[in-house]
């Protein structure tokens, strides 16, 4: 196995209800503790994660560092390198300055330079700079998209051979379940009536849920009768979503449920009659497989990574386009046959994609560095 290595991960996103990158990390961290190696990991958290810590071996450790990224960046993280010895660090998007090891950075998409309308002024600043400065520094970019590595490439010219791409995958809860049940399930913790149509992801703008409302109050207009359930937290500039709503006056066909835990979306999506995800940019789009794995007919967006993750596996639409979603909702929610199809092609779609892949891919990266 060659020798032994201190790898320090950045895992400060697991457990603050924070979606994709959430999920990548806690993942990731399970992954590399089933592949077989001889190195050292040590995590850095900032949130309670003791049901994470239960299922590591002894080849792992757990660091408290702060949840203030203005101290835990540029000052807790190189110090915590130099007393753990480490020989690499991952960093979430942003590497420490004056670390005194190799460096591994995920950054799992640019949308902070290509959409910056859809981030806080001052966040937008400060990742349009440091990540940009991150990229250029680090010994290796960990991308999940093709899509993704090509805007690294084009808008921080970053060199293609320093840029690995590594696909997130469906955690193994997602799979095709019972669905009477999981209708039972949700209607008796959620107060659910079946069916419905479901999206899943942070409530914000760059996920374009102000058209998807307009999309639905058109084809409300049209009689269907399906209910829309948004699972997610609320995110800077979440209300333009709950206008609409007001708007529309579909206070009682449209539930927020906010954020749920982990262990409900795969009852979620096996309930759904169809799982909308009609993100204007992604760099991977992991809600999509995560619905696709439950055999949910998917609809998605044309124009960022989604195309390239999800296939021929889900429906894909113009996302500035309202007749584009509408018509492609009201298209599912009318052919049976269609929605069979889809199921069938979601699920092998997302058998593509796998976390122990995923976590081999990094170890050797790691190790190559």
């Amino acid at each position: 196995m060659g020798s032994s290595l201190r790898i320090g991960i950045d895992i400060h996103s697991i457990g603050s209800q924070k979606g994709g990158n959430e999920t990548y990390y806690r993942e990731l961290v399970g992954g590399l503790s089933t592949v077989p190696s001889n190195h050292d990991f040590i995590l850095y958290y900032t949130h309670p994660i003791t049901s994470q810590a239960s299922n590591l071996n002894n080849r792992f450790s757990l660091q408290p560092c702060s949840s203030s990224r203005l101290w835990r960046i540029p000052l807790g993280f190189p110090w915590r390198i130099r007393k753990d010895k480490l020989d690499v660090f991952h960093a979430q998007y942003i590497v420490p300055p004056f670390a005194s090891c190799k460096t591994v950075v995920s950054i799992f998409d640019l949308a902070h330079e290509r959409y910056p309308q859809f981030f806080h002024p001052l966040e937008g600043r400060a990742l349009r700079a440091l990540v940009r400065w991150s990229a250029k520094r680090a010994d290796r970019v960990v991308t999940v998209s093709h899509f993704s590595a090509r805007d690294l490439i084009e808008i921080y010219d970053v060199k293609a051979e320093n840029i690995t791409v590594i696909y997130l995958a469906a955690s193994d809860e997602f799979r095709p379940m019972d669905r009477g049940s999981c209708r039972e399930y949700v209607h008796h913790k959620y107060g659910l009536a079946s069916p419905y149509i479901l999206y899943a992801g942070r409530l914000q703008a760059r996920k374009n849920l102000v058209r998807l409302v307009e999309a639905y109050s058109q084809l409300r207009r049209k009689g269907i009768t399906e209910d829309l359930v948004l699972v997610g937290k609320q995110d800077w500039q979440a209300n333009a979503i709950l206008e609409c709503v007001r708007k529309h006056a579909l206070e009682s066909r449209v539930t927020f449920l906010g954020y749920v835990p982990g262990k409900d979306l795969p009852y979620l999506h096996n309930a759904a009659k169809l799982f909308i995800y009609p993100s204007i940019f992604e760099g991977f789009g992991l809600p999509v497989i995560e619905s696709m794995a439950c055999g949910t007919p998917t609809i998605t967006s044309h124009g960022s990574s989604l195309e390239e993750i999800v296939g021929d596996a889900a429906l894909l639409v113009d996302p500035l386009s309202v007749t584009s979603i509408a018509d492609a909702m009201e298209k599912v929610l009318q052919d049976s046959t269609l929605r069979q199809n889809l199921s069938e092609r979601g699920i092998a779609r997302s058998g593509e994609f796998s976390y122990r892949t995923a976590a081999e891919k990094t170890l050797s990266i790691y190790e190559s560095i």
